[in-house]
């Protein structure tokens, strides 16, 4: 397949002349036969700002996994469970967030490497503490040869993942793109909602929504959101920081606390406060980090493009309301495909060994209410 770019750029410029070594960090090709390109003014964005905040989050269903295999579950409809009384809420919660590069070759096999990477780390986490996982880019292609992307399938067919999550995502046909986030929430976990927010996007992107519900008197609700926001030099990343802001924040609707998690392509100067222009904080500004020191940068340093763009931290861990960070660290760090004939292949096709061009961040949060717990079926 041809791969380009839609691309929202300011200056009016041909296909032909906006080539892929001239994109910054975070620019992603997607599989489309035509190239768009969108003169933004301040006017317009005014107009998109107020579209954007029109759109209201669909409802989905999410899957769990019982009686040997993949079921649909609306959450508002009652589930089976044990009449036993639910144990303590959990106060301790980590939730990762990875970037699995889609445009990468030999995808299944670096979708191996990382799906076991996420295991050990996942292997780690005390019973005391909840665990969810957000990823981006993944994808699901027809085939059956090593490269043809096959992430849903593996990550549904995982017996880890089987035992211990509920899946936002199966298949793709949630997916306005061709490829999207899926996100894994601790089975324990009381899930009130699922739901997608479309975005105003030049790539047809989304949010990701999962509540769960707080230990609480009233009905009170933690909401995750597993995003990957707009690409390249981003004209509409302000208009959907806008947009998540208003979800992520909405006290009539019972959300109480709220962490974002995922690829926001934060690659110009104006993405560096966007979270805090917002409302929300940024978790590794909390701890201490610096802006622009290479430690907290997830982007750069396993992509062949690095040298070009520099280093940067596209990916980001936000917070706002009853919630607090205590520590933040980089995971995928070095990871490098575990099969060897495919890295060999790598090695001589002249292409990084390494799972993805993204680190993943796994933050370490407190809940001050606590989350609520259930005790589901056997699998």
């Amino acid at each position: 397949m041809t791969k380009t770019d839609r691309f929202v750029n300011s200056e009016a410029r041909t296909s032909q002349e906006l080539t892929k070594k001239e994109q910054p960090p975070g620019t992603k090709t997607t599989y489309y036969n035509t190239f768009n390109i969108i003169m933004v003014s301040k006017s317009m964005l005014g107009s998109l700002l107020k579209k954007q905040l029109s759109y209201e989050p669909e409802l989905k269903p999410y899957f769990t996994f019982r009686n040997g295999k993949w079921t649909s579950v609306r959450p508002d409809a009652s589930i089976p469970r044990s009449t036993a009384a639910a144990p303590a809420p959990l106060k301790s919660l980590r939730v990762i967030t990875w970037n699995i590069d889609f445009m990468a070759s030999y995808p299944r096999a670096r979708m191996d490497t990382a799906l076991s990477h996420l295991q050990s780390l996942v292997s780690t986490v005390p019973d005391s503490c909840a665990v969810v996982i957000h990823l981006q880019e993944m994808m699901e292609t027809e085939g059956s040869d090593a490269q043809a992307a096959n992430d849903l399938s593996q990550v549904k067919d995982a017996h880890w993942i089987q035992e211990r999550f509920n899946l936002t995502d199966i298949n793709p046909s949630s997916w306005d793109a061709p490829y999207g986030q899926v996100t894994l929430t601790d089975r324990r976990l009381a899930i009130t909602s699922v739901s997608r927010l479309r975005f105003v996007s030049e790539y047809q992107r989304d949010a990701l929504f999962v509540d769960v519900r707080l230990d609480t008197s009233q009905a009170k609700y933690l909401r995750l959101c597993n995003v990957h926001l707009d690409s390249s030099y981003g004209s509409m990343r302000p208009v959907q920081w806008s947009a998540l802001a208003k979800h992520l924040q909405n006290v009539d609707q019972g959300i109480s606390a709220s962490i974002l998690a995922g690829d926001c392509n934060a690659n110009q100067v104006r993405d560096r406060t966007a979270p805090q222009e917002h409302g929300f904080k940024d978790a590794y500004l909390e701890l201490g980090g610096d802006e622009g020191d290479d430690s907290g940068a997830t982007w750069g340093f396993q992509s062949v493009d690095a040298r070009r763009w520099g280093r940067q931290r596209l990916d980001k861990e936000v917070f706002w309301g009853n919630v607090q960070v205590d520590r933040l660290e980089r995971i995928g760090v070095g990871v490098e495909v575990e099969d060897e004939p495919v890295r060999s292949s790598l090695e001589d096709e002249g292409e990084v060994t390494f799972v993805t061009d993204h680190y993943g961040l796994i933050g370490h949060f407190t809940l001050t209410d606590g989350l609520s717990t259930t005790i589901g079926e056997d699998i």
